[in-house]
């Protein structure tokens, strides 16, 4: 296993980045659920998510929820068909504009934390994520959301593209499938950047965590 300094990881230079944890994503109602995805990963992360958050809190750790939204001034035809022609005219996408789908599930951000707003997979593709992560000073980015193999993924690969540190953290992140998921923590560990769970990561960072939460 390949071991990294706790200074990689140090809340100052790090950033924490949700990844659509969000109704039509999450929950048993929503969208994907209704198409036939499995969401019970998602379901059961949450909770593991929400006691990283509170750490990463407590130790003053920059943290940015990733929204996603749709509708058709940003859907285009070559989005709306990269599945492959389409069999029926009627538009349903995940997290439409301004609907329950698109609010975000379980958690959200406190105040003063950062909302970026995106209609690609990548949270860095048409959006300010970059500049938001560089004025927080953040040198390292951690991923937490999901899909583990689809948006978390390719938030991940852009992230290194832009010269971050990046790190999948598994245990905070859920796909459809264990297969979907454990493909991403293959590629993560063998190409692109660190794999720890949120265990090893509160860890590396200072006592005053503990401290806090108990206060």
């Amino acid at each position: 296993m390949t071991s990294y300094s706790a200074e990689r990881f140090a809340p100052a230079t790090t950033a924490l980045i949700v990844v659509d944890v969000q109704n039509d994503f999450c929950h048993p109602e929503g969208v994907s659920a209704r198409k036939g995805h499995d969401v019970s990963a998602a379901v059961d992360m949450v909770p593991r998510l929400q006691a990283l958050l509170d750490e990463a809190r407590a130790v003053g750790m920059p943290i940015v929820f990733i929204q996603t939204t749709h509708d058709l001034s940003v859907d285009s035809e070559v989005w709306n068909t990269r599945m492959g022609d389409i069999d029926t005219p009627e538009y349903d996408p995940n997290c439409r504009t301004g609907t329950w789908g698109a609010e975000f599930y379980v958690v959200a951000p406190e105040e003063g934390e950062l909302v970026v707003n995106k209609h690609r997979y990548s949270a860095f593709a048409g959006t300010d994520l970059d500049m938001v992560l560089r004025t927080a000073g953040a040198k390292t980015i951690l991923l937490t959301g999901v899909a583990t193999n689809v948006c978390v993924e390719s938030t991940l690969r852009d992230g290194l593209f832009l010269d971050y540190n990046v790190a999948l953290v598994p245990d905070c992140c859920a796909a459809y499938s264990p297969e979907l998921h454990q493909g991403t923590i293959n590629n993560v560990r063998g190409m692109f950047g660190a794999v720890l769970d949120s265990g090893d990561l509160i860890e590396m960072w200072p006592p005053v965590a503990a401290a806090a939460l108990i206060a």
